[in-house]
């Protein structure tokens, strides 16, 4: 019996796709394999992942039936506990942007779960570890298993629940690029942090405290406790004008704006908030929910024009988080190490909104896209 592979768009990607009849190839790095005489091998058997099968609202996700391949040389299959919803996922799932996965394919960029099976030459592993992982832009996380290159995983400490690990991967390893990177911030300076109560914005908190910084959230009402707790003041950007609020909390502004918002009118109050000689940090697009995919350009543009103006301010861009930690895995593992030792020893505590079942994507992501939550949505596999 010749065993052939099957290619599919989501292969690359360690997502997983039902084959098409007559569909074969003999590329070795796929998620499934197939018999020409039909069926499947034995090493191989049924399971689920989300499935998104074209652009749309959070009812284009769909919980299907796949069947998943064994390893090959140097992967490790996962059997998935746990995997967070990114702003990053509403984005590609609602608009189409140049470059990036196309549809049909398998969500989540994050993943945290017990090592299922090792393919040949994987000795950094065992049967039964619990791991994470980072899919650098690849997805698949939404899955009962999947497939990972050995190097892209991380041992999970004792005494860190799938949960909790999974809203630390990519919340607090963006965080930890942009604030040692991007923004260079030093201890003492003052920094504000818009959307502070979020999963990426509560991690920008929680490392900023560590770091000893100065720091002022915006939130909502209900957040605001949150941000306090977190060692930051709290800004209600629905009742206070956060430009007059700063000024009148600092007199001459901060040194650092990071802004996970967008959008061309927050950009530029944004930088009324900066002293001479800030940064801006522009760092997400949560706008485009309401405002659709016309926000980004206007918002670069808006940037561009922060950045000429005569004030010193600066509008530093941040490594891209699809290919910086991909092209750098010693910084990616260290980081992700040290993030997971740091919430063993109790010294980081990530907030978590809602845990949701993973064949219930579509209410998650209903949920982020919703907004007003404190925290990281993580999606669960029943044991």
């Amino acid at each position: 019996m010749q065993l052939l592979a099957l290619r599919h768009p989501l292969s690359t990607s360690g997502g997983f796709a039902a084959p098409a009849a007559g569909e074969f190839s003999d590329h070795p790095n796929t998620a499934f394999a197939y018999t020409r005489e039909g069926g499947y091998p034995m090493n191989s058997f049924k399971g689920h992942h989300i499935v998104v099968q074209r652009r749309g609202p959070p009812d284009v996700l769909s919980w299907t039936p796949v069947q998943v391949r064994a390893p090959a040389t140097g992967e490790v299959r996962v059997r998935v506990e746990a995997a967070g919803v990114s702003g990053f996922d509403l984005m590609i799932r609602g608009h189409w942007f140049f470059g990036f996965t196309k549809p049909p394919y398998t969500p989540g960029e994050d993943f945290v779960g017990i090592v299922d099976a090792i393919g040949p030459d994987v000795t950094s592993f065992t049967i039964g570890q619990r791991v994470t992982g980072w899919t650098f832009g690849q997805g698949g996380g939404y899955s009962e298993m999947i497939i990972r290159p050995a190097e892209t995983l991380v041992p999970v400490p004792d005494g860190v629940e799938s949960v909790t690990a999974a809203a630390i991967i990519t919340n607090y390893l963006t965080a930890s690029l942009v604030l040692e990177k991007t923004a260079k911030v030093h201890p003492g300076e003052r920094l504000l942090i818009h959307g502070a109560a979020g999963g990426l914005g509560s991690a920008l908190l929680q490392l900023g405290s560590l770091a000893r910084f100065q720091m002022f959230g915006t939130g909502s009402d209900k957040s605001s406790d949150f941000i306090a707790e977190n060692g930051a003041v709290p800004i209600n950007y629905k009742a206070e004008n956060f430009v007059r609020r700063i000024q009148d909390l600092t007199n001459d502004g901060v040194d650092v704006v990071i802004d996970v918002v967008g959008g061309p009118r927050q950009l530029w109050r944004s930088s009324r908030c900066l002293r001479r000689g800030g940064r801006l940090v522009m760092l997400g697009m949560a706008s485009i929910y309401k405002s659709g995919a016309a926000i980004i350009p206007l918002s670069l543009l808006t940037a561009g024009t922060v950045a000429l103006w005569p004030n010193g301010v600066s509008v530093p861009m941040s490594p891209s988080m699809l290919s910086f930690p991909a092209k750098n895995l010693d910084w990616y593992r260290d980081t992700l190490t040290d993030l997971l030792e740091k919430t063993a020893a109790g010294r980081l505590h990530p907030a978590i909104a809602a845990e949701v079942p993973m064949s219930e994507a579509t209410r998650a992501h209903s949920m982020l896209e919703a907004g007003g939550l404190v925290g990281k949505v993580v999606l669960t596999n029943s044991k």
